[in-house]
């Protein structure tokens, strides 16, 4: 289960727990309230007031700030994360996910990876990740160890190929599966300038249709 996928649980927990503590705290406001005048007992009128305002106002306050934690939540996610880079022409935004996904599709096209999931840590008011964190599953081979070295150093390699002069990006590797399948034929990224669903074979020789004498 993905870090995003827990985040977003948690948030409508605790949506739900704030809407149910104030329907909660109403209905016992208004059930002591009741019972009471009921039991015979003299309550003023002034301190029914007081029970009746302070319960809902509590009420309404948790209601409030639970709808505010899920606006904030649902508006963090629609603006997405960037990552903000100065050059001397300006300053470039580039969306973080086009970036994991990049770095992704580099990782999987590993013949010792089976799949691999990135994600950029970017700390609130950052530029730039402070690292990566790379959930990936490995084929049965010799020296995992060696492997996972691989796997980093072709994270990071990849983040600076497409942005030089940064630091390099320490990544942190989770091996969730080795798989013992034997792996099949792996997608090989398109060369650079050649679109993503132009072939990358050279093309066959003209060959006519019609028969040619000697």
């Amino acid at each position: 289960m993905g870090t995003k996928l827990l985040r977003r649980i948690a948030n409508g927990i605790e949506f739900a727990a704030g809407v149910l503590g104030a329907i909660v705290i109403a209905s016992v406001t208004a059930m002591l309230l009741r019972a009471r005048s009921t039991e015979g007992i003299a309550v003023s009128p002034s301190l029914k007031y007081a029970l009746v305002i302070g319960g809902f106002l509590l009420a309404l306050v948790l209601a409030a700030g639970a709808v505010w934690r899920a606006v904030r939540a649902i508006t963090t996610s629609m603006e997405g994360r960037y990552l903000v880079f100065d050059t001397p022409s300006g300053p470039v935004s580039f969306r973080a996910a086009s970036v994991e996904q990049a770095i992704n599709r580099t990782v999987a096209a590993m013949d010792e990876v089976s799949d691999a999931s990135l994600e950029l840590v970017l700390p609130k008011g950052a530029k730039v990740p402070s690292e990566a964190r790379l959930r990936c599953r490995l084929y049965d081979r010799p020296n995992l160890l060696a492997i996972q070295d691989q796997v980093r150093a072709t994270a990071s390699d990849r983040y600076l190929d497409m942005f030089p002069g940064q630091e390099p990006l320490p990544v942190r590797i989770s091996v969730e599966r080795i798989v013992f399948e034997t792996p099949g034929p792996k997608a090989v990224p398109p060369a650079e300038g050649q679109p993503a669903g132009e072939a990358s074979a050279e093309s066959l020789p003209f060959r006519p249709q019609y028969p040619v004498g000697d």
